[in-house]
């Protein structure tokens, strides 16, 4: 009961808690905190000042610089507070984190006095930093179901979080399947499905190292916290008056005053199958013969929680703002919620190269009765690409020779021959964590994480298959032909 209570305290302080103007005492603070809980928060210190905007190539609100703060002690302790008891509330939580969580160890684009902006020493080599540790047990302790990153380092997973719960959405360093996007690319068509049912999906979402500049993966942060401003009990619909599709919830419905809601008043761009950021903010009359059609997949949520050095031009929307480094206010939280505080590293020295899998030799998950994959990363082990790959989309110069609809063999202007995507194993590499292979005379590298997933059946798909797979019950039976010789 006591869940039951705090949780509709929230939702109803949310629910009636529109966006802010950053001129708005509470903007630096979060739309779900009670009166006498903004009453006790101070403002964040200016820990570094910048007139220029956070990045140089996207855009920002004039408001909007690089500036970097800090909340002040009592004021941080009340927030962690607040984000522990968020996320036993939960029911569902996703994280979406960027460069910045990465920035010691790798660097990142933004500009910060923290870290330096550019890129730093060999990345692929990186080892997670705290941040990624106290992420990585939170999805281990049942706190998160899911993750998805717009960085490409391997570092959750180097921390111990599973590959099953990741979506690299912006493509990884250790997935052949999923090069890094270019600007110019396309996601992978497995995986922006399932980051669009995570922004529809969530309960709450946590935010961490991203400047939230605009990007189509953004929508994790903004969909969540707009599903915050639904109401319990209340019906997300659709209806069209003047031309224009409206979106909102009815308040009430009778004969002498028609159909009476809160609606988003500028919604040309509303489409039920795509992102979506408004606020109902416009208190609407419609005839009783109006037609409203129901948002089945948008119900209400716990919204977004951002951590911060920075402010970002979605900060308006935010459940909770914490303004801070992610380091230490992640080992508040882990405080908080009584889990350790120290992570020691991951082992994956002792990853066999040799495992059954339940996937067949396209890469995909099969029944319970069917035979199981070996899955070959010996030195030599011829490979293949498995179906579904996004190297076109990716649109890596590097690797747009591989799987390209050009004639296999031909040559593209940088003279590398077209191939389908077949190669082999080279070697384990443990400084890496990662077995590194020849893809059509490309360099790719393949996490060892991705093989305990596999033999768990925890993914969706394989990145990659044998060429000549064998299954469990064939080579049982070629055992057992050599015993009777």
């Amino acid at each position: 009961m006591q869940h039951d209570s705090k949780r509709s305290e929230i939702r109803a302080q949310l629910s009636t808690t529109p966006f802010m103007n950053p001129r708005n005492p509470a903007f630096k603070h979060g739309r779900c905190l009670a009166p006498e809980e903004l009453e006790a928060c101070r403002p964040p210190k200016c820990t570094w000042k910048s007139t220029k905007p956070p990045r140089d190539d996207h855009d920002c609100p004039s408001w909007l610089t690089a500036s970097e703060y800090q909340d002040q002690p009592a004021t941080l302790t009340l927030k962690v507070k607040k984000l522990a008891l968020l996320i036993r509330q939960s029911r569902r939580t996703s994280l979406y984190t960027g460069a910045g969580i990465s920035a010691s160890v790798i660097g990142q684009a933004a500009r910060s006095n923290t870290n330096k902006q550019g890129w730093t020493g060999t990345k692929t080599n990186a080892q997670p930093t705290l941040t990624h540790h106290a992420l990585a047990a939170l999805t281990r302790n049942g706190m998160v179901q899911s993750w998805v990153q717009q960085n490409h380092d391997g570092l959750p997973q180097k921390a111990g979080a599973k590959q099953g719960i990741m979506n690299e959405i912006h493509g990884s360093w250790f997935d052949p399947s999923n090069p890094v996007v270019k600007y110019s690319g396309c996601l992978s068509d497995r995986l922006e499905p399932k980051m669009v049912e995570d922004a529809r999906q969530s309960d709450l979402v946590i935010v961490l190292g991203t400047s939230l500049g605009g990007l189509n993966a953004d929508q994790m942060a903004t969909l969540p916290a707009t599903r915050s401003l639904i109401p319990d009990e209340k019906e997300l619909v659709t209806t069209v008056k003047n031309g224009v599709t409206l979106c909102g919830f009815i308040t009430s419905s009778d004969e002498t005053t028609g159909t009476t809601g809160y609606f988003h008043a500028d919604t040309s761009d509303f489409v039920e199958d795509a992102p979506w950021d408004g606020a109902f903010d416009t208190l609407m009359r419609f005839p009783l013969s109006q037609t409203f059609r129901p948002v089945q997949s948008l119900t209400p949520s716990l919204g977004t929680v951002c951590i911060n050095l920075q402010q970002t031009p979605q900060d308006d929307k935010m459940s909770l703002r914490i303004s801070g480094k992610s380091d230490d206010v992640l080992t508040l939280l882990m405080q908080e919620l009584g889990l350790p505080t120290t992570f020691p590293a991951v082992n994956f020295a002792n990853v066999p190269r040799r495992v059954l899998v339940p996937y067949n030799s396209r890469g995909e998950r099969i029944a319970d009765d069917q035979p199981r994959m070996y899955w070959d990363l010996q030195r030599g082990a011829k490979i293949k690409l498995a179906p579904g790959h996004n190297i076109q989309g990716a649109r890596q110069p590097v690797f747009m020779h591989i799987g390209s609809k050009r004639p296999k063999g031909t040559r593209t202007k940088k003279g590398r021959i077209r191939g389908p995507g077949n190669g082999t194993v080279v070697s384990k590499n443990n400084s890496t964590n990662a077995f590194e292979f020849n893809i059509e005379g490309a360099s790719m590298k393949l996490g060892m994480w991705w093989v305990d997933a596999a033999e768990a059946g925890e993914l969706d798909y394989l990145p990659l298959v044998n060429r000549k797979p064998e299954y469990e019950r064939s080579r049982t039976s070629s055992e057992e032909m050599k015993e009777k010789e």
